[in-house]
């Protein structure tokens, strides 16, 4: 398959490309992503191979994070940051070959939940053999940070997916449109600075560059308590939020369900 980095840079949406994260246009992920993505394509490598493939490169990330060695945390960091590439590569190559769906999005985002959850027990763990820490607290202590964001982020996601799926199924059985937007990038009101602070606070944002310089200036426990923070933060929001968007849909729902009552009445 002869294929040109100009041509794989030209399927990339316009609406994906101006939600990307601040990490993204200064570090060039995409652009490598493409270069990595080419020899890939001529060898039809499909895009599940590929997003399957990267949770093996996420799991290798975090073990070697969590070794009580430096080079293995360098090593981990380096993988992290191949995870990234390869999570940009399944979704080029799904939209050059003409694969892009529903699901194939469902398996590049569970296969994404993997780094997510383990990367901060890793960092947790990181800062625990290391010891020494600028905020003088006992190392012990990063084993919770780690656990309890690992926990947090998991939970976050599983809210937001199980409402997601009853809200769906409850605009079907109604035939009513709950959430806004025009397309699955067009986010609107909550989701929309969700979707940002993600993109820009989260594990592939802003705090990789922090990833980065960890090895010099020894800044583990300092990503150890933002992740905690943060994830613990973001799970206090999103239930709140999902919480009322509960109450407020069932209220919707049963109006639908009575007009559809009184409609059939009035018909009879």
């Amino acid at each position: 398959m002869q294929v040109t980095y100009k041509e794989l840079k030209a399927t990339f949406p316009d609406e994906k490309k101006a939600i990307e994260s601040l990490y993204g246009r200064i570090f060039p992920v995409r652009k490598i992503s493409y270069l990595v993505t080419i020899p890939l394509l001529r060898m039809d490598v499909t895009p599940f191979a590929v997003s399957v493939s990267s949770i093996a490169v996420a799991m290798a990330a975090c073990l070697m994070l969590s070794l009580p060695l430096a080079w293995a945390r360098v090593t981990g960091i380096v993988l992290a940051v191949l995870w990234h590439i390869l999570d940009c590569v399944d979704g080029n190559i799904a939209r050059y070959t003409k694969k892009a769906s529903r699901m194939g999005e469902a398996v590049d985002a569970i296969c994404g939940y993997f780094i997510l959850s383990f990367l901060c027990m890793a960092l947790g763990i990181a800062s625990y053999n290391i010891g020494e820490n600028y905020l003088g607290i006992s190392p012990h202590w990063f084993l919770i940070f780690g656990g309890v964001a690992s926990v947090s982020v998991t939970l976050s996601r599983l809210i937001h997916q199980k409402y997601a799926f009853q809200a769906k199924m409850a605009e079907d059985e109604m035939k009513i449109y709950i959430e806004k937007g025009e397309h699955r990038y067009s986010l609107t009101g909550f989701h929309k600075l969700r979707g940002f602070i993600d993109a820009n606070m989260g594990p592939v944002g802003i705090p990789m560059f922090v990833l980065w310089l960890s090895p010099f200036f020894n800044l583990y426990h300092i990503l150890a308590v933002y992740y905690c923070a943060f994830n613990v933060l973001s799970l206090v929001v999103l239930t709140y939020y999902y919480l009322r968007q509960c109450k407020k849909t069932d209220a919707l729902l049963n109006a639908a369900r009575e007009k559809v009552v009184a409609d059939t009445k009035e018909n009879k």
